[in-house]
Formats: C-alpha cells, structure tokens, sequence
C-alpha cells in the first residue's frame, strides 16, 4: 500500500510537461480534455527535459531495423511526421538512421536522435573512440540524447559502478562540450540508481525502461520523477500476442474506434512515458503515430494499469 501511495504521490509531482499542459494535475489517471487533446498535440510534441531540452513524447524504435529496408522504413517514418529516432550501437543500425534522415529531406536539427554506448566500453578512451563512430555511423555532429545502455553488463559485473562513473563522467564532459544535448541510462533500476546518483555531478536527464501495461514498476517510477528523470518506455506494446488478445485492450479498443497497440501508446503518453515502438510494417507505422486525436478516460486509465495485476510473474509479457 505504501508503495502505491508513493507512486501516486510521485506522479502527481511530475508535471510531465507536453505541448504546454501537464498531465499529473490532481490525479495520476487525469486524462488530458478532448479539446486539448485533439488540437494540441501531434505527433512532433515535446516534453521538457530536466535541463530544458524539448525531446518528442513519440518515438521511433531501430532495433532490427536494417539494410536498405530499414533505411527505407525509417525514411518513411520520417515522412509520416516521426522526430524522434532511438537507435544504439549494439543495434548496429546507426548507419540507417543517418542515411535515413538524408534521403528524407528532414533537417538534422528537427530530428531528436537517441543512440547508446556499447556495454563492453569501460573506459574514458573508449566512451570517445564510440562516441565519435556513432557521429560518424550518424552522419552528425552532435547527439540529441546519449544513454549508457546498460549498467551493469558482464564484462564489468564484478565493478560496474567504477565502470559506469568512468563513462558517465566522459558523457558528462561531451555534454559541457555541446556535442551531446542529453545524457541519460538505460534498464538503470532502483538499486543501480541509489549507488550511481550520489556519483554524479550531472543527474541523467532520461531513463529509457520497459513498461507497458503488464509491466510498471512503481518503485522505479517514482525514484525517477523524484530525481526529475524523464521516463522512456521501450517495447511499450509488451512482447508476442498476449497483449492483442487482452480482454481488457480489446473492450478499450473498441470503445475508442482504435486498435489495442494505439490504446497501449496513449496510455503510455497519458503516464507521461515516452514509447518508442518500433515496426517494418508500414501500415502499422502509420497506426503507430494516428494516437492524438482521442483521450483515454481517467476510469479507463486506472483500468490499464491495473493489468500489470494480472502479469502474476512479474517478468515482461
């Protein structure tokens, strides 16, 4: 119970900031009003980081996402209005992305890209030597947003809090140097974030999680808005057909005149997450981002959430 009521309480703090109006006023599960819904946000609409800094509340997720059809996939997602792009350098597809936002026509500075330090990188030298392959893979100058992708990968399981300060303070001197707009972490939970906080002289500006309906850890949520970490959810429609096939999205998605993975994402917006789904299928790209124009109520909110109940493993769907 005290966990809830500190989630609750957390989220009503976290004023997560979109196209100027703010979700957590008065109740977690406040659903943002029709009007402002439909003639407000789009899907270029920002939430404001820690240091300032406008960052997409829909994004679009690389991973897999390779060769010509992957250039071709992110091209069109740009074309469709996405100007959020997540990728990695484990993902190997750093080069799509920057080949993407060329053949798109899109100006480098209205894309937010997001890309990650490799888990077997250790050192001061090296964070350097990464960093400048994925601008060279990237065909730019500069990140919108850096993250350490892991914290404790197993190449560093026996030091990883010396590891990630070395790293992180690295990022830290790229950040003063404007050639990262945001540093922030990755799959970072609560006790990887109680040792590695108090080490930082730059709080990370984003922590990038899984969560969806079937997965939300409340702990974490709330340490991450108590800090002013802005939350970003990967793989928010969960994993394989449980999801589609709920009950409960099903009944939603036919209330609404949608479909289960857009109920998922406006959910995930409405928590003031930021989803970064992730398709080859064009059609579905499209789907992907036709979320603005309607407004989950807060009974229906609190319904989602309450799904996590129902994942009695308490591992990812």
């Amino acid at each position: 119970m005290n966990t809830r009521r500190n989630f609750l309480a957390m989220s009503l703090k976290a004023s997560a900031l979109v196209g100027g109006a703010t979700f957590f006023s008065g109740n977690l599960f406040t659903a943002l009003s029709a009007t402002t819904a439909t003639k407000t946000f789009n899907i270029a609409s920002t939430q404001t980081l820690s240091n300032g800094v406008q960052i997409p509340i829909l994004g679009f997720g690389t991973y897999s996402i390779k060769g010509d059809k992957g250039i071709n996939t992110i091209t069109e997602a740009l074309k469709i209005g996405y100007r959020h792009i997540d990728t990695a350098a484990i993902y190997d597809t750093e080069k799509e992305v920057g080949a993407a936002i060329t053949k798109s026509g899109v100006k480098r500075e209205e894309v937010f890209i997001t890309t990650k330090l490799p888990n077997d990188v250790g050192t001061q030298q090296d964070t350097l030597k990464s960093f400048h392959q994925s601008l060279e893979n990237l065909k730019t100058d500069y990140v919108d947003l850096y993250l350490i992708h892991w914290p404790e990968p197993e190449p560093f399981k026996n030091n990883w809090l010396q590891r990630d300060i070395e790293v992180w303070q690295t990022m830290e001197k790229l950040y003063k140097e404007k050639r990262i707009r945001a540093i922030g972490i990755s799959n970072f939970y609560q006790k990887h974030l109680k040792e590695f906080l108090p080490k930082c002289e730059i709080k990370p500006m984003v922590n990038q999680i899984e969560i969806h309906p079937f997965y939300l850890e409340e702990d974490l949520i709330a340490l991450c808005r108590q800090n002013n970490i802005a939350i970003e959810a990967y793989s928010p429609l969960a994993r394989g057909d449980n999801a589609l096939n709920n009950a409960v999205l099903q009944k939603m998605a036919k209330k609404y005149k949608k479909s289960v993975p857009q109920i998922m994402l406006r959910w995930s917006i409405q928590m003031g997450f930021i989803p970064l789904p992730r398709t080859s299928n064009l059609n579905r790209l499209k789907e992907n981002s036709d979320i603005f124009n309607f407004t989950i109520s807060s009974v229906d909110m609190k319904a989602i959430t309450a799904l996590k109940s129902a994942n009695d493993k308490r591992i990812p769907v």
